[in-house]
């Protein structure tokens, strides 16, 4: 898709939300290349009369619906319903329809807790952080926990991730730890210790360090993380600079510019995750 190509004029004036993907799409050519980038998470809930009803409506495509509307009264397959798109709408080349429809052959054999699991890595790695929690507690639901223990395991470690991304670090101390429990990974540990060093008291820590009875090895691996956050933080994070400037406000007196700059950075802040928070 590297080429230039002529796209529809239709743009919709209210966009389509794709189901589990947290994406909403304009036009016609934004379907398709969602589809080619995320085909190997594509699941039957794809096959939604509100994408032929977006389709007929809002981007004035009536065949195309039509043709997928007979699919879903069919029962016709995923791949189907995905060529039928594609061949439609004349974005992708016929390699790269034809790799896409591979990639829906061989995904046609995972669970539907893994593609929603890769749903929920997609999410987070947008940074739509509350999408990424609702889609891993429902792929967990979907999860023998006896028979999978590793893919269970995997998603608890990604759910302790995203809150971590949310600041929420005693919420994602106790993923890790579940996840360690399960698939006794070094690395779920230590991130495990991480999040305790970020939300404990001082000395709440190294009790719990003293408790737990940790290797020197998985203590140094938390520790270099550590110190890499902070010097991270004294240097590029701007959350770490605007606390830097409210505190030397208030060293230096100027209590009233404090006090509105701490109000300031407040709301910007709450503003900025929030932005994490729409669902749609």
């Amino acid at each position: 898709m590297s080429n230039l190509m002529l796209c529809h004029e239709m743009s919709a004036d209210r966009p389509y939300n794709v189901v589990g993907l947290g994406i909403n799409i304009y036009s016609a050519e934004e379907l398709c290349y969602l589809i080619a980038q995320n085909a190997h998470t594509l699941d039957h809930d794809f096959m939604d009369e509100r994408l032929c009803e977006f389709l007929d409506k809002q981007l004035k495509m009536a065949d195309l619906a039509s043709k997928l509307r007979e699919l879903l009264h069919t029962k016709g397959t995923l791949s189907d319903f995905v060529m039928t798109i594609l061949n439609g709408i004349d974005y992708c080349d016929e390699d790269e329809i034809r790799n896409i429809r591979q990639i829906l052959v061989e995904s046609a054999g995972l669970s539907p807790a893994r593609k929603h699991k890769s749903r929920g890595d997609n999410l987070l790695k947008a940074r739509k952080f509350a999408r990424a929690i609702d889609e891993y507690i429902g792929t967990l639901e979907k999860i023998d926990m006896d028979a999978e223990p590793i893919l269970y395991a995997a998603v608890l470690h990604n759910m302790g991730t995203t809150y971590a991304k949310l600041l929420l670090f005693e919420k994602a101390a106790e993923y890790y730890m579940e996840a360690y429990k399960l698939n006794m990974d070094d690395e779920s540990l230590i991130l495990h210790i991480v999040c305790c060093n970020l939300y404990m008291t001082g000395e709440q820590y190294d009790r719990m360090i003293i408790r737990c009875g940790y290797s020197e090895r998985v203590l140094k691996a938390a520790d270099d993380i550590l110190r890499t956050r902070n010097d991270y933080n004294k240097t590029d994070n701007r959350y770490a600079k605007q606390l830097e400037s409210l505190k030397e406000l208030k060293e230096n007196g100027r209590i009233g510019q404090y006090y509105d700059a701490v109000d300031a950075t407040l709301d910007s802040w709450k503003r900025e995750y929030r932005l994490n928070m729409i669902l749609r």
